[in-house]
């Protein structure tokens, strides 16, 4: 869980301080951006959805994520598999209320949710090495699809988004046949998220 976690958060912030070399690439990166900088915080309903190459049922989960500028994510999943993530800049907190348990993790500083958010201001739009891109856009919608060259556990993310920059699906393909899809309803920002909607003790 804390690896989709992760690679959602990086994507997201990968993509909207990345420019690519292709038009319909570069429009798509720049609908994230603005998205994103009007933007103060975030909620919307979530199902995940994992296909593990060992098996042939999917897992489904409900749940719910939260967003609040500068540096706070919480992603919650619902009974049966219930679980709370937390991650406060470079501090990540993982709860499992049916068994009681808490772990916490603290990051680099650099690994944190500071750095990769700052990039959404920067001014720099230069690609990062060892990705390539390619975009599609149907009418209001887009799909983003990032392939990372390295020979790392990811083989594929493709991302789809409204014209508002306003994220619905997450596809987080690994190289050993394992499938993560988060879809997102229910996305409403802006709402004044205060820091009570982030406990998950």
């Amino acid at each position: 869980m804390i690896k989709v976690i992760l690679l959602f958060i990086i994507t997201l912030s990968v993509c909207t301080s990345a420019r690519a070399a292709s038009d319909p690439a570069q429009e798509a990166l720049e609908t994230l951006r603005r998205g994103f900088a009007g933007t103060t915080d975030f909620t919307a309903d979530l199902t995940q959805e994992k296909q593990l190459s060992l098996m042939k049922r999917k897992i489904v989960s409900k749940g719910v994520v939260r967003f609040k500028k500068p540096d706070t994510f919480l992603m919650e999943l619902y009974p049966p598999h219930a679980s709370r993530f937390l991650m406060k800049d470079n501090v990540m907190t993982l709860r499992f209320p049916d068994r009681g348990v808490t772990d916490r993790v603290v990051l680099p500083p650099e690994e944190g949710l500071k750095k990769w958010f700052a990039y959404l201001v920067s001014s720099d739009r230069s690609l990062p090495d060892g990705v390539a891109l390619k975009a599609e856009r149907n009418g209001k919608h887009w799909t983003l699809q990032l392939y990372p060259k390295e020979k790392g556990a990811v083989q594929q993310l493709t991302l789809s988004f409204d014209s508002e920059g306003a994220i619905n699906r997450i596809v987080i393909e690994e190289r050993n046949g394992d499938r993560t899809t988060l879809v997102f309803s229910k996305f409403r920002r802006n709402v004044g998220l205060r820091d009570k909607d982030f406990r998950i003790e």
